[in-house]
């Protein structure tokens, strides 16, 4: 975990994921943060100006320009006293369409995290970059860790991995957890969410594929849990305030507890969890 991109947009949220990616690289080998800032101006709003889409002059845009560069040297400067030496800050102004420079950032830079800053908790700030949260997470190729406003940096000593138990295929996608470089090694607390299987009839595949994460996840102390909660979020929020943990891991594809929410509501999800941030892994290779 050498390199970090956080997208950000001076919101109160974005700078809360600045500072977890500080207090984390501080405690990892972390080697460069790059901040991302977007000021794309679409074509329509460039042709038709109006009270919504105000048409900028050349002069405005590079002033607008200027004054992003001026706060960015000033949260720089905040932040050098707080990273370590090692650390490089980097500051990237795109002026193309926002999640297209993201892609092209990671392809160029080949980042091994993105941090996302999420608006959705108490304060209710205005956030660009958490309103394009859904769709960030869903367009990244690498692993996506996504921040909440409230949650502050823990060592990430134990981790909730919510998944469907009954489901074997799953546990190659638990395997990619492990190719992560460079990350928190912490305990796996497995949560299995799939309460409509009938437990008597599946025992034996459970204890199967208890073996079989066990197997795959050499070096891990892993831990099993049911939930019987009919509603999978509010197992999952209930299981991570009544255990110390520090983080959510979100297994990649249809057996992530995630699958649905990414083409539903990925928000009203993460609105109710205000403190734990939540990794959401990709196919890594």
């Amino acid at each position: 975990m050498k390199k970090i991109i956080i997208p950000i947009d001076f919101s109160r949220a974005s700078n809360n994921a600045i500072s977890y990616a500080v207090d984390l690289s501080n405690q990892y080998p972390v080697k460069q943060i790059i901040l991302v800032v977007n000021v794309y101006v679409t074509e329509f709003e460039q042709l038709i100006p109006s009270a919504d889409f105000i048409q900028y002059s050349m002069d405005k845009a590079s002033e607008l320009d200027s004054q992003l560069k001026i706060q960015f040297e000033q949260l720089k400067r905040t932040l050098l006293h707080k990273v370590s030496s090692r650390v490089r800050l980097s500051f990237i102004l795109s002026k193309i369409p926002f999640l297209q420079s993201l892609r092209n950032i990671i392809s160029n830079e080949q980042p091994d995290l993105m941090l996302i800053g999420s608006n959705h908790g108490v304060s209710g700030e205005e956030s660009y970059i958490g309103n394009y949260l859904i769709k960030t997470a869903r367009m990244s190729t690498i692993p996506a860790l996504v921040v909440p406003e409230l949650a502050h940096y823990q060592e990430i000593k134990r981790a909730l991995v919510p998944f469907n138990m009954s489901n074997l295929p799953a546990v190659k996608l638990i395997r990619k957890i492990s190719k992560l470089k460079e990350w928190p090694h912490p305990e796996l607390l497995f949560l299995d969410v799939n309460n409509a299987s009938d437990t008597s009839e599946n025992a034996n595949t459970d204890d199967g594929l208890k073996t079989a994460i066990t197997q795959n996840l050499r070096g891990y102390t892993c831990h099993f849990f049911c939930s019987d909660e009919k509603d999978v979020l509010r197992g999952i929020n209930h299981f991570s305030f009544t255990h110390e943990l520090e983080l959510i891991i979100a297994l990649p594809g249809k057996h992530s507890f995630l699958y649905s929410l990414t083409h539903r509501s990925i928000i009203k999800a993460l609105a109710k969890n205000n403190y734990k941030p939540v990794l959401i892994l990709k196919n890594i290779k």
